[in-house]
């Protein structure tokens, strides 16, 4: 039966009248769960489906992010998975983020297991967050995987911030500098045109080209504009499509920067994965698949499934990984010299830890690529449209004389 959301009311051991919601499959069942947490239940109603979307709050990488942190503190003191949840969604403001909660929890305490209930709401954590789950629930490290998970989705988001504040200044820039060239563009230059026709100056072929996309946009600003969103909706779709994403990420590894930046991110997951396996006492050709899942890229993916193919049939992991293209030659070097697991871990540790600081590294120092690459970008366009207005002008004064 699917779980509904109940309201409810009660007192806790402290004494004191508590309110909430909670999933279950029926009022019995809410009942029982508040039983567990100590509470003595006074009043439970099952809650409309209805509601305003407006007061819907979506479920955030920052709340994940600390979830997992709390998870991993309640695992490492020993406390069982269900009843540390309960206790995480008694506190949780977030209505939608604490019925995802409770439902886990309920799920674990039925008896299903963790990665089937967190895989529930994949879309909500992501194939990176369940499958690093899966290699935790195999190799029984919970808390220190989930340590580890809580690290690098911080790490992500610092990261993602970072490039976020890095390129604020380059954007609004761009935006202001392709606001004033629209208005030459499409009114100043235009009307300089006339001018200088009207003043028998033959117009330059390049204040000619511009004359005529000037005109072009001003009359077709519709086109322009449903093409420009029509290319960003494609985009955006083909990166949620998993063909579309390989192949924009085979154009993304290729480009000097961003290339370095995905090699980075996906080397040091890759990496910590593969170690957190590793120490568990999974076998290597698991430790990476697992590993190549959780990195979350799908070129890296195939390439991983590649290899495991390769050791399958008698390649040794130093054939296949220094056969890589998807790990720099650091890491293929260090992954190449372990001999057993403990030292396969070992290597993996410390590579995870070089390419993090590398990443942050390059994340830091986006700006200082953006900036003199859109100075000279902006210089270019500035003085192309300069010269269409200059050059008929010199053109003009001659004629004059």
């Amino acid at each position: 039966m699917a779980a509904s959301a109940f309201k409810y009311t009660a007192i806790n051991e402290a004494g004191e009248r508590v309110r909430g919601r909670l999933q279950g499959s029926s009022e019995d069942n809410v009942y029982e769960q508040l039983s567990r947490m100590g509470n003595t239940p006074l009043k439970i109603s099952e809650c409309s489906s209805g509601g305003s979307v407006f007061t819907q709050k979506k479920i955030t990488k920052q709340e994940i992010a600390a979830l997992t942190r709390e998870m991993s503190v309640l695992v490492e003191a020993n406390i069982p998975i269900a009843r540390g949840l309960f206790s995480i969604a008694e506190h949780e403001k977030n209505r939608l983020l604490k019925d995802m909660i409770l439902d886990i929890a309920s799920m674990i305490e039925s008896g299903s297991r963790i990665t089937e209930s967190f895989g529930k709401y994949q879309h909500v954590f992501g194939e990176v967050y369940i499958e690093t789950l899966k290699a935790a629930e195999k190799s029984g490290k919970l808390g220190v995987v989930m340590t580890h998970l809580s690290d690098m989705l911080e790490r992500n988001i610092e990261t993602a911030q970072q490039v976020r504040r890095a390129l604020a200044y380059p954007i609004i820039v761009m935006c202001f500098v392709a606001l004033a060239l629209g208005v030459i563009t499409i009114f100043v230059v235009p009307k300089f045109a006339t001018i200088f026709e009207t003043n028998g100056v033959e117009l330059p072929l390049m204040t000619r080209l511009i004359r005529a996309i000037g005109i072009s946009v001003k009359g077709y600003w519709w086109a322009y504009g449903s093409g420009v969103l029509a290319a960003v909706l494609g985009l955006r779709a083909a990166w949620k499509n998993e063909r579309g994403r390989y192949r924009l990420e085979v154009i993304l590894h290729k480009l000097p920067y961003i290339g370095n930046m995905f090699t980075a991110v996906t080397t040091a997951r890759f990496s910590r994965v593969m170690s957190i396996g590793l120490e568990s006492g999974i076998d290597v050709i698991e430790s990476l698949m697992v590993a190549g899942m959780s990195t979350g890229r799908p070129v890296f993916i195939k390439e991983c499934e590649m290899m495991c193919d390769q050791m399958r049939v008698g390649s040794s992991l130093e054939e296949v990984i220094n056969k890589s293209h998807g790990l720099p030659s650091f890491a293929r070097r260090l992954f190449g010299a372990g001999k057993d697991s403990a030292e396969l871990a070992r290597s993996g540790n410390i590579i995870a830890r070089h390419y993090d600081r590398l990443s942050d590294h390059l994340a830091k120092n986006i700006n200082t690529i953006v900036e003199p690459m859109m100075t000279i970008a902006m210089a270019c366009i500035v003085l192309i449209v300069a010269l269409s207005v200059f050059l008929p002008m010199w053109q003009m004064i001659k004629i004059n004389k």
